[in-house]
Parts: structure tokens; sequence; C-alpha cells
């Protein structure tokens, strides 16, 4: 297996953007709550400080530096928290209280680093505030050894959870793009094998049922489909060599008998009338292979025409009935109610299908069959039937009677080559149409039902 292919899969280079997205988020989310827990812990320094401050202000506007020394005095032994800070020295520098001794400046609050006096070198952070009141100068503030921790621990934290979180992501992703690697390389294979000739492989499909698996059983009904076209196209070919064999063959004798007239000093006109018939013969069966394949290449033109099937069926009664007569059967017209009834289509086509429904109607009713054309205005279509009471299809020929050249035992013996329900069939998938067999006991009734058309 080829881990190039993994690795530049497209689920591998998914889980790669959405880990590094996972791992942006986590440091954000790091800053942000650093600065939420520095802010916090400055916060609750200055809440702390404030009251502190304010005691010894209130202490200095009621009594001045007097009541502040002697406040000052009475906390001399006072021990803050080791956390805290508190430290008050004089205008001279003198520290006279407090838990530290240190000196500042006046300012605002700020960080500094610290080295306690009995500590053993080591500093601290202190987040600190320098208030001068009257004489006496305050320093507060609050160690932020804690929040160091706190903010070192959450950042570690944040850490080992990204770090397993983006690990398990590229596991994933890895994983997920080695599944549909190996999809792939077996839908590949199958393809190849198919391309080599064998139609009957297919695409293997999971019971995961994801999209691979849903384009793999899309493709198999296609392939489903090429094979089916495949085996057809073969048999139509095996069908065409065997029926232009016998044409081609009796025109060839007919060439000879032709050249031995010649050579006995008789007239050859007989045999070549022959030969001229096996080749209209041949020239028919190529004209209606053509036609089927216009038919059929045209599947994905739209139909534009408006055709009046009543005008349509009416000419075409006006013809065959003559022709039924003569051939000692009767024929039947109906109709629907009113002058018109359009559907959309192509006149040609739809004339050609009805034309060859009555010709076969014709070809195969012995004398006294009854044939009957019909057009029903159906509310889901218009329905044009053929029937007559003749010998009828089988019930096991039916589903074969449109594949081209095929015949059944009963009509071998009357004119004909196979192609007429073929393009018929034909006609009837161009126009969307639906094509029915039913016993008319007797005979056999064919259902043509068109989509209602919409304008």
């Amino acid at each position: 297996m080829d881990r190039g292919n993994i690795f530049s899969g497209g689920a591998f280079r998914v889980t790669v953007y959405a880990t590094s997205t996972l791992l942006t988020v986590f440091v954000l989310t790091g800053i942000v709550g650093y600065r939420y827990l520095q802010q916090a812990q400055y916060e609750h320094a200055r809440n702390w400080a404030q009251p502190v401050i304010g005691m010894f202000q209130n202490l200095y506007a009621e009594g001045g530096d007097a009541a502040v020394a002697e406040r000052v005095r009475h906390m001399a032994d006072w021990q803050d928290p080791a956390s805290r800070l508190l430290s008050v020295y004089r205008e001279s520098g003198d520290v006279i209280g407090g838990a530290f001794k240190l000196r500042i400046a006046p300012q605002s609050w700020h960080v500094r680093s610290i080295v306690p006096e009995e500590d053993s070198g080591q500093s601290s952070e202190y987040y600190l505030q320098s208030v001068k009141i009257g004489t006496h100068t305050f320093v507060v503030g609050e160690d932020l050894t804690p929040l160091v921790r706190i903010e070192a621990i959450f950042i570690r934290t944040l850490m080992i959870i990204g770090s397993f979180l983006a690990a398990c992501f590229v596991a994933l992703g890895y994983f997920a793009s080695r599944a549909t690697q190996i999809k792939l390389e077996h839908m590949g294979r199958a393809l190849r094998r198919f391309a080599d000739g064998d139609t009957a492989i297919r695409l293997p499909v999971t019971t995961a049922n994801d999209q691979i698996d849903r384009v793999a059983q899309t493709m198999n009904g296609q392939l489903e489909r090429v094979s089916t076209l495949l085996f057809e196209t073969q048999a139509s070919a095996t069908s065409i060599a065997h029926d232009l064999k016998r044409p081609l063959g009796r025109a060839v004798l007919s060439v000879e008998r032709a050249f031995d007239a010649a050579e006995r000093g008789e007239a050859p006109q007989a045999a070549l009338e022959d030969v001229q018939a096996e080749l209209s013969n041949l020239n028919a069966v190529f004209e209606a292979i053509l036609r089927i394949s216009r038919i059929d290449a045209g599947h994905g033109a739209r139909l534009r025409d408006d055709v009046d099937l009543v005008a349509l069926v009416k000419d075409l009664a006006e013809t065959f009935e003559v022709v039924a007569e003569e051939s000692g059967q009767s024929f039947k017209l109906v109709l629907p109610e009113g002058d018109t009834l359009f559907q959309r289509g192509d006149l040609g086509m739809l004339t050609q299908m009805l034309a060859n429904l009555l010709q076969n109607a014709v070809n195969h009713g012995p004398p006294g069959n009854c044939i009957c054309l019909a057009l029903l205005d159906d509310p889901a279509g218009p329905i044009l039937e053929v029937s007559d009471t003749g010998p009828g299809i089988p019930e096991a020929d039916r589903a074969r009677v449109f594949d081209a050249f095929y015949r059944a035992e009963l009509s071998r013996s009357t004119p004909g080559n196979g192609l007429g329900l073929t393009l018929v069939k034909s006609v009837a998938d161009r126009h969307g149409a639906r094509i029915t067999l039913s016993d008319n006991a007797p005979g056999l009734r064919l259902s043509v039902q068109f989509p209602r058309s919409v304008r």
C-alpha cells in the first residue's frame, strides 16, 4: 500500500487541518486563561489592600501622623500571611512596622521581584502599591507565587490535553485515510478487471455505507448498465450477422444462377430480380438499424413539438383500414371525446411507431382478424392501444419481443426482420412512455402509455 497516498488523502488532510485548528484554539485558550487568572489575582490583591490603606487614611484624617504611628506601634508584632506584604516606613527611611522591611518610592500598582531578608536568596514576584499617608509610606501587595503555580499547572494541563488530542486526531485521520485508500485500491483493481473484459466484476460495498460505498453503489449500477449494453451489442451483432447471412447467401446464389443462365444463352432476368429483392431486404434491415440508432442517440435532446394524437390515429386508420380489408381482416377505430389531444413528442417517430404496430397486426393476423386502434385520454396521460384477435404472443416470449432480431416461433413464417418492435420500444423510451403487453382473449393487446405533457 502506498503510504504517500494515505498521508495525502483527503481524510488525513482534513484531520491535520482540524488538529491545527484545535492546537490554535488551545493556544488562544491558554493566553486568555492566563490573562484571566492574572487579572483575577491582581484584583484579589487590590481588594485586600484597599481596606488596609483606607483604615490608615482614616486614622490620619482623624489624628494625623501621631494616630498613624500609634496604630503602627500596636502592629509591630503583627504577622501577615506569607503571601501578603505590608511594610511601613518614615520619611527618614526607618521601617517602623510590617512583615517586611521594604522601602519603595510611592507609585501605583506594579509587579516587582523581591528577596525577603529571612529568605535564602530566592526571589518572588509581588504585585505592589506604595502609598504615602502623611509622613509615612505604606507598601502593600501580594505574592504572585500561587498565581505562577496555577498558571504553570493550567498551561501544562492544556499542553498535555492538546498533545493527547492532537495525537488521537492524527491517528484517527491516518486510519480513516488508510481505510479510504484500501477501498479506493479495491475499486481501482475492480475497474481494471472490468476494463480487461471481466464484465461480471462489481465494486466492493461495505456495511459502513459511507460516501465511498454510495459512490461504489452508483458505479455498480453504471457497470451493470454497461455490461447489459455490451451483452446486447454482442447479441445484436451476432443476430445481425445471422440474419444477414441468409439474404446474402441467397443473393450470391441468385447471382450464380444469373451467370449460369447467361452462359446457357438464357435470359437472367428472374435470377437478377431475386438478387434485387434480397438486396432490398438487406437495405431495409440497415435502414431500420439506422433509424433505431438515431432514435436512441437522441435521448438527451428535448422533444419540443405538440403532436395531435387524434389527427395522427385518424390518418393512419384511413391507410390501414384499406390494408386490413385487402387481407380479409376488419379494422376498428376508437377515439376519445374532443377533437384534439396533444402530446409533446416527435410526429415522425410516433407515426413510424404506430405504423409498425398496425403492420405487425396485419402481417401476423389470419383472415377474419379484427384489428382495433384506440386512443384513450387517461388522467395519467394519453394511451395508444393496438389490439387484434390473432394468434397473439406466448407469455414466455413477451419479455424478448422488443430485442433486436428476435422473432417468436409463430412469426418465423411471416415476412419481417425482427426490428419492428425494437423500433417501437426505442420510440416509446424516447418519449418516456411505458409499453404493456396483455391478452386480448383471443389475440394481443399492446398499450403505450405516455406521460402527461406539461405546458
